[in-house]
Order: structure tokens, then C-alpha cells, then sequence
């Protein structure tokens, strides 16, 4: 019994090591924000992302590594800078565009 049970850590640890590994190489994701746990090949990945989208695409990446059985997605998105700016650009081009608008009626 404690054989299997040594067997069934490394396969996590491996499993686990495989996850953070396609983590870090995706552009995508900021890996220094997400924890990776594995038991028994149930995935849970904890921490912060700072969108939906990097939500998401940390669970597919997690899923797609062999002997991942389920993913927990406990993680969460976190407003930060990434989104204040998002808002400030979205903000500044609706202004331009009203301001061209005015112009185009003064013509």
C-alpha cells in the first residue's frame, strides 16, 4: 500500500511539473501568479489572472496534460493594471470618436 501510494506522489508531482512546464512557455499566461496542486490526478490551480481569457486558458492547458483526471479552477481574475488600462484606452477612443463626429457636423 505505501508503494502505491509513493507511485500515485511522483505521478502527481510529475503531472503537476508538466502543467507548470506548459505554463510558463504559453505568452499567454502570467505563470508567477498560479499555484498548481495535484491529488491523485484532480488538478487545482489557485492564485490570480488578469482576464477571463487567461482564466480559461490555464484550465485547457491543465486539461490537456496526460493523466490529469479533472481540473479545479479555483483561480482568480484580478483587477489590476491590465484592466484599468483597458478601460482608459476604451474610455479615450469613444472620446476621439465623438470628437470626430462634432467635426463632421461642422462641416
Amino acid at each position: 500500500m505505501e508503494e502505491i501510494t509513493h507511485i500515485n506522489k511522483d505521478n502527481d508531482e510529475a503531472i503537476r511539473q508538466n502543467i507548470i512546464d506548459k505554463l510558463r512557455h504559453d505568452p499567454g499566461i502570467d505563470c508567477l501568479k498560479i499555484e498548481v496542486e495535484v491529488k491523485n490526478g484532480v488538478v487545482t490551480l489557485k492564485g490570480k489572472t488578469d482576464t477571463e481569457k487567461e482564466k480559461q486558458l490555464s484550465e485547457k492547458i491543465a486539461r490537456s496534460v496526460e493523466g490529469v483526471t479533472s481540473v479545479e479552477n479555483h483561480l482568480h481574475i484580478e483587477v489590476g493594471i491590465v484592466h484599468a488600462l483597458s478601460s482608459l484606452a476604451a474610455h479615450i477612443q469613444g472620446d476621439i470618436i465623438k470628437d470626430d463626429e462634432k467635426e463632421d457636423k461642422k462641416i
